[in-house]
């Protein structure tokens, strides 16, 4: 028995040396079109970008409106409930971000407006219809959550725990370049949003700041021509009060002036009677207009001292007088008086002011609240609606097809099946050491 069996191991094992160029010809033949297979099939590559919720600094610049609203509003009331409810979390300004991902009227806008046609179409092969080769080109898109444990859940981490996004295609490059396009329009699209939303909440804060200034205006208009009147009233007053000392000055010294005529005439009369007709001043020695005052100080009577005919030339003086203002003294500082009522600088600057801004302190504080609002559009431009983790690499190893297992199956099988088709066709040869009938 183990002889027979020995024979027919051995008669198995020569119909397979005998068959052998069958058996590698076969084995070669499906291994090389497994190989040529595998080469034509175009590899499909996969890559991922990864991202986390907004930073810190990207909320607080985002509620920086909200914040400087939110702080006047406390000063003056209280934070409104419209305040509160439009102020934004991270978690609203992720979604917001997560929704324009994964929107495929964005995915279209990135296609096209990238020039993503040509990269994925690189034999500018006609298209028939643009639409269905994008959807298909984009249909492998595919937005990850994060994994999350239970562990993960209790640590609280959950806000730390990446996205991701995927994407498949023939091209690394291709899908790669677009994968970072998408990421960033759909981020700049939510921080576009958000700047609206900031643009209109800061256009309307600016139009009530409009508002309010031109009240402020208004009653500072007000006060001022109300403060004009009173000036002018009181001016009034002033110049009635210095014209009537003014007048009693003048009457005063008209008085005085008639009143010195009479004694003079009287002088005059006495010193004619007296026949005193030429003036005693040479009894003075050395006259001259230094000393005049020592004369006129001396307790000598006029009508003899001056004599008639001085006295009379004096008289005509004093009757021919047409002014007696530059004899009254204190008439100088009542006209000053009544040239600076009369010039108020005051006055002057409140009638010729053409903007009461400058003086209105509450109007100095809406402009500098109209620069704080205008600084914050500038300030959002550096912000952003995620953080990306990783950026998408262009990915050297294709996902599949795995050439190298597609080549090692042909082998083994094509082998296999050689081998088998060799024992068949050992079987159903007839034996030649059978004897003949």
């Amino acid at each position: 028995m183990e002889q027979e069996q020995e024979i027919d191991l051995r008669a198995l094992f020569n119909s397979l040396v005998a068959r052998r160029f069958l058996i590698a010809g076969l084995t070669g033949f499906v291994t090389v079109l497994a190989i040529l297979y595998a080469l034509n099939l175009t590899p499909t590559y996969k890559v991922v970008s990864t991202f986390t919720s907004p930073s810190e600094s990207s909320l607080t610049s985002i509620n920086r409106l909200n914040l400087l609203i939110e702080t006047k509003e406390t000063k003056e009331t209280k934070e409104t409930k419209e305040t509160k409810e439009t102020k934004e979390t991270k978690e609203t300004i992720f979604s917001k971000f997560l929704t324009h991902l994964s929107s495929k009227d964005l995915q279209k806008i990135a296609f096209v407006e990238g020039g993503f046609l040509t990269l994925f179409n690189p034999d500018n092969s006609p298209i028939d219809d643009v639409d269905a080769f994008i959807s298909e080109a984009t249909s492998s898109i595919i937005i990850h959550s994060p994994n999350v444990t239970k562990k993960d859940q209790d640590l609280g981490f959950l806000t730390e725990l990446p996205y991701s996004v995927t994407m498949e295609g023939g091209s690394a490059e291709a899908i790669s370049e677009y994968l970072n396009t998408l990421v960033a329009l759909a981020n700049s699209k939510t921080i576009i949003e958000l700047i609206k939303h900031n643009e209109l909440k800061i256009s309307n804060r600016l139009d009530a700041i409009s508002l309010e200034r031109d009240l402020l205006l208004k009653l500072a208009e007000k006060d001022r021509f109300s403060q004009i009147e009173r000036i002018k009233e009181e001016d009034g007053k002033k110049i009635r009060q210095i014209n009537d000392q003014i007048d009693r000055a003048r009457y005063k010294a008209k008085e005085n002036r008639l009143n010195q005529i009479e004694m003079l005439k009287q002088a005059a009369n006495l010193a004619k009677s007296l026949d005193v007709i030429e003036n005693n001043l040479n009894i003075f020695k050395d006259i001259n207009a230094v000393n005049v005052d020592i004369v006129a100080n001396n307790n000598l009577p006029d009508w003899y001292l001056y004599g008639e005919k001085a006295l009379i030339e004096r008289i005509k003086l004093l009757v021919n007088r047409k002014n007696d203002d530059p004899f009254i003294p204190e008439l100088v500082t009542l006209k000053n008086q009544l040239n600076e009522v009369q010039n108020n600088n005051l006055l002057k600057a409140l009638e010729m002011r053409q903007d009461d801004s400058p003086f209105i302190t509450e109007i100095a504080l809406l402009e500098v609240e109209k620069i704080k609002l205008r600084s914050i559009i500038s300030d959002l431009n550096d912000v952003s609606s995620m953080q990306l983790s990783q950026i998408s690499l262009p990915p050297k190893n294709p996902i599949k097809p795995n050439k190298r297992m597609i080549v090692l199956l042909a082998f083994i099988g094509s082998f296999m099946m050689s081998v088998f088709l060799a024992l068949i066709m050992g079987a159903l040869k007839p034996d030649e050491k059978a004897p003949t009938a």
